[in-house]
């Protein structure tokens, strides 16, 4: 059973038929707008000297948000990113999921979290619970699975995202928030191209065509995966064979371990004007990074979404860890039962 508080939550939860909306605010007039589809983050609205600036792309209703394939804002599982021929073994027995991308498991796989209506609870004016139980067998994973997603607003511009989960046998799970920065504004013509990016990572998994990882780990010294300086992003974009491959970037990186404490920048995008920053702080091993190289023609709060429109940086394990054992506990995504996991990211915006 599932740990005291998140049953509880559970049980104060309620499921409604059609989505949900709710806001958070804080003192300083940032607005951040939630829905109970797919748990996602729809809106970020910062009082910049310009006026208000929703710097997160969306869609422009539900019924879009239900019919749009890329993941605005929303929580991917039960394992984000790709699980390679849709297979993994998991104490030699062998496991086949779902396939959504060919003969691979990609981003939550078909019927994933994205789609779902979650519970919702809304303890504070500025925090926001959802959660969702996942059976036995959906998808073809084991074990049974509970979810609790949170998000908090704080006085200082903070998103705190915690992600809670406990499983009833050994199963790999592996959430992420699949959120499209554009700090320019949602409603800008700037890409994610003309953003600077940090990332304090010495190492990134370059991939094969279809975007699975060749299990290799490669540092980022004298490569265009090199972000330990901050630069633009198209500086260097689609200058060689592993970018070309995916369109763009679409890979994870390796964190630094030392700064993986919830508390210290691991990452920094910057908006082409330099008047936003967001700092990203997480618990998690690694982050990905998307440069929105599929948003084609993709229907908008305010505009339709082209490629680059906006650049997601999640925090998770790295892209198919289930298949890559040799690289220890740290980097493993498989729970194990009678748990409760946690991890947090923090999503600091300075404007």
């Amino acid at each position: 059973m599932i740990e005291e508080k998140m049953r509880l939550t559970q049980e104060q939860c309620q499921t409604f038929r059609a989505p949900k909306v709710i806001a958070l605010t804080n003192k300083n007039g940032m607005k951040v707008i939630l829905s109970s589809l797919g748990a996602s983050w729809v809106s970020c609205i910062l009082p910049v000297a310009a006026g208000k600036r929703d710097v997160i792309l969306g869609s422009p209703n539900m019924a879009k948000q239900m019919e749009q394939g890329v993941y605005l804002g929303s929580i991917v599982g039960r394992v984000a990113n790709h699980i390679n021929n849709s297979q993994f073994m998991l104490n030699e027995q062998k496991y086949q999921v779902t396939n959504n991308q060919g003969t691979h498991y990609q981003r939550g796989g078909k019927y994933n979290f994205s789609h779902r209506i979650w519970g919702i609870f809304q303890p504070t004016p500025q925090k926001a619970i959802f959660s969702l139980a996942s059976p036995a067998g959906e998808q073809g994973f084991p074990s049974q699975l509970d979810v609790e997603v949170s998000y908090e607003l704080t006085e200082d511009n903070q998103v705190v995202i915690h992600h809670n989960y406990q499983v009833t046998e050994a199963c790999p799970v592996n959430l992420a928030n699949h959120i499209y920065f554009n700090l320019a504004g949602e409603d800008s013509v700037r890409t994610a191209l003309e953003h600077d990016l940090y990332i304090d990572a010495d190492q990134y998994l370059p991939t094969d065509m279809d975007g699975i990882p060749t299990g290799e780990w490669h540092n980022v010294a004298e490569t265009n995966f090199d972000f330990r300086q901050s630069k633009r992003i198209g500086r260097d974009f689609l200058q060689d064979d592993v970018q070309r491959r995916v369109g763009g970037y679409d890979h994870t990186f390796i964190l630094n371990n030392a700064l993986t404490d919830g508390e210290q920048t691991v990452a920094t995008l910057s908006a082409p004007s330099g008047d936003v920053c967001l700092n990203i702080a997480t618990t998690q091993p690694a982050l990905h990074v998307y440069s929105g190289n599929n948003l084609l023609a993709t229907s908008g709060k305010t505009r339709t979404y082209v490629p680059y429109s906006g650049v997601v940086m999640a925090t998770q394990f790295p892209t198919d860890a289930i298949n890559h054992s040799e690289r220890g506990t740290r980097y493993s995504s498989i729970a194990l039962s009678q748990q409760v996991y946690r991890s947090q990211t923090r999503y600091q915006f300075i404007f």
